[in-house]
Formats: C-alpha cells, sequence, structure tokens
C-alpha cells in the first residue's frame, strides 16, 4: 500500500475521486479539475489562501493496483484562528498554541486499511511539526464541498468511525436541514412597530446574495443572511439554491446574546417566510440551513416550517497528551 504526498498545486488529480466518492452526496455537485484545485487552496469567501495555515500538503493512498483509494489534506493551524471561526467552547481553553488540522479525509468504503494507513500516515505527518493536539473537520472546509460546510457527514459514516476507534472525540455536531421545491408562504406579523430590510449583494453565482434585518424602530432586534450555493460551486445544479449560513433574533444593535424580550414573539418565523417570499422573486428555488445540535430553538423553527433534515456533520478532536474530560464535549446534543 503506497502513500505518496501532493503538494496544492497538484490536487486537481484528485478531482476524479472526489466526484467519483461523492456523486448523489446532497449539495456535493461535480466539480473540474480547475475548480477542485482552486477550491482545495482558498478561503471559502476570498480568493486567497487561509492566512493561519501552515505546512499544508494531502497525502493520498493507493491500493495494490495503483489506484486512490483515500487522501488526507493536513495542516498546522494558530490557536486564534481557531477561536476567530468557532466562539467560546469549552474545549478551546484546552487548547494549544499550534495544533494539527485535518481539514480533509476521506477514504474509499470498504478499503478500511487504506484509511487506516491514511490517518496513522496523517497523524505521524502532524505530530513531526511538534503538535501533540489534532483537529478533524473544523472550520476550514473546501469551497465547493457542501458549501464550504467543512463537518464530516454521518452518511460516510465509515470516515467517523475510523476517527472514533483512533481516540478521536466529537466535539461539535451540525443538523443541515433543506426546504426543496419552498412554497412562497404568505406572511402575517401582528406587531406593527416592527419593519423588514432587505439588501440585495452580488456575488459569485447566477442569483444574487441577501442582507436581511427586523426592525423595532432603530434598534435591529434580528438579523441574518442568504447566500447563493453559487458563491461556492459553478455547477448548474447549484444555481437556484440558497443558503442561511447565520440567522439570530436578538436585542442589540450590532450582534450581542440572543435577548429573551423578543424571542417567543413570532419574529423569527416571520423573518424566515418573508425571506423565502424575497428569494423567491430574485429566482431561487430551494432552500438550505444549518443548525448546531446542541440548539433545539433553531431546529424548531425551521422543522415546523417543513424543512427537513438532511445529515448531520461532526467536528473531531484528540489530544495525544492527555484525557480530556467528557464535559467538555457536553454541547453536541440537544
Amino acid at each position: 500500500m503506497k502513500i505518496s504526498t501532493l503538494e496544492l498545486d497538484q490536487a486537481s488529480v484528485l478531482t476524479d475521486f472526489y466526484n467519483e466518492q461523492f456523486s448523489g452526496m446532497p449539495y456535493c455537485y461535480p466539480v473540474t479539475e480547475d475548480e477542485f484545485r482552486t477550491g482545495v487552496l482558498w478561503h471559502e469567501e476570498e480568493d486567497r489562501p487561509y492566512e493561519d495555515l501552515s505546512e499544508e500538503s494531502i497525502l493520498v493512498v493507493e491500493d495494490d493496483g495503483g489506484d486512490v483509494a483515500g487522501f488526507a489534506h493536513v495542516a498546522i493551524c494558530r490557536k486564534g484562528e481557531e477561536e476567530d471561526r468557532i466562539g467560546l467552547h469549552p474545549i478551546e481553553e484546552l487548547l494549544e498554541d499550534r495544533i494539527g488540522l485535518i481539514r480533509f479525509l476521506h477514504y474509499r468504503a470498504g478499503a478500511r486499511p487504506a484509511g487506516q494507513a491514511l490517518l496513522e500516515a496523517a497523524e505521524a505527518r502532524l505530530r513531526d511539526f511538534g503538535v501533540g493536539q489534532i483537529r478533524a473537520f473544523s472550520y476550514f472546509g473546501y469551497r465547493f464541498h457542501r458549501f464550504c460546510h467543512a463537518f464530516q457527514s454521518d452518511r460516510m459514516a465509515h470516515v467517523g468511525a475510523l476517527l472514533c476507534i483512533n481516540d478521536y472525540r466529537i466535539t461539535r455536531g451540525i443538523i443541515l436541514l433543506e426546504l426543496p421545491d419552498f412554497e412562497v408562504p404568505d406572511p402575517v406579523l401582528t406587531d406593527p412597530g416592527v419593519t423588514t430590510r432587505f439588501d440585495v449583494k452580488p456575488g459569485r453565482g447566477r442569483l444574487p446574495n441577501m442582507e436581511f434585518q427586523l426592525f423595532r424602530g432603530d434598534q435591529c432586534i434580528g438579523q441574518g443572511f442568504a447566500q447563493s450555493l453559487g458563491d461556492f460551486c459553478r455547477s448548474s445544479l447549484a444555481q437556484d439554491t440558497f443558503y442561511i449560513p447565520w440567522f439570530s433574533i436578538e436585542g442589540s444593535p450590532v450582534g450581542g446574546r440572543v435577548s429573551e424580550g423578543e424571542q417567543g414573539k413570532g419574529f423569527g418565523r416571520y423573518m424566515m417566510e418573508v425571506l423565502l417570499r424575497e428569494m423567491r422573486q430574485l429566482g431561487y428555488r430551494h432552500a438550505t440551513t444549518q443548525a448546531n445540535t446542541g440548539s433545539p430553538r433553531p431546529i424548531l423553527l425551521y422543522t415546523n416550517m417543513g424543512y427537513r433534515v438532511v445529515d448531520t456533520n461532526y467536528q473531531y478532536f484528540k489530544d495525544f497528551e492527555r484525557e480530556i474530560p467528557l464535559e467538555v464535549f457536553k454541547e453536541v446534543g440537544f
């Protein structure tokens, strides 16, 4: 079993393997060699590499016949970049200044020896740089892969199971939801003092993106963003679907914690229904979004609007030097 190393500018040789392995996977559209190469290299939002990643390389494992059986993309990440991306979480207090990162790992189902050899090689490569902790499937996804949704899908359970039997622990869970061929609702808001504001923003896709806000007078009490999947993938199949990366009902003009005073009044559903109406007028037909597994409120909202669960996706962590207390991982479930 042969394991070789690719530099990032050589990644396009894996395009056919990727397309074959993820064919039929929700929101994994066929990509060209050029799209694969740039998507692996560049930031999800901007045409530039991630600034705080270093020592990046791709390990490729071949089967006995010389065919690609899997690959792993590894890097070194500074703790500060992780904190900026994920915010406060118990695991952050335990992170070292430099950690190893498995940005992506996949092997062909049924080729477990190849997967094990690949994972061990990835760990050895990162350990050679002196790191004692590794995050797998963190917030540094490939632009084209599930709209840069970097966590590992339970539809590829053989990958997650391999990580778990090698002492990786799940630190975060994300539920992916979708509303295909959505109907345009007739939203009703009983509070006359609340208004909406929508701002269309051009993106990389065929259809534009949209920022949306909810105001009580001059105070913003809700805000979010709807983004074309065309921002992430060139496929024509992606162009009429939009994604809601974030959305909140709150009590402060910019950001802040959720205000209990504005929850439970129907504002969340109202905003989502108005958003569907506005996005349909732009030409969209399908919607998708996500929610933390430990956040039942948005899951309750979306599923009662008709969104259905596509899958659950996970982030993993391994510490080679110490045992991590179980309470650190308590936010994964409801």
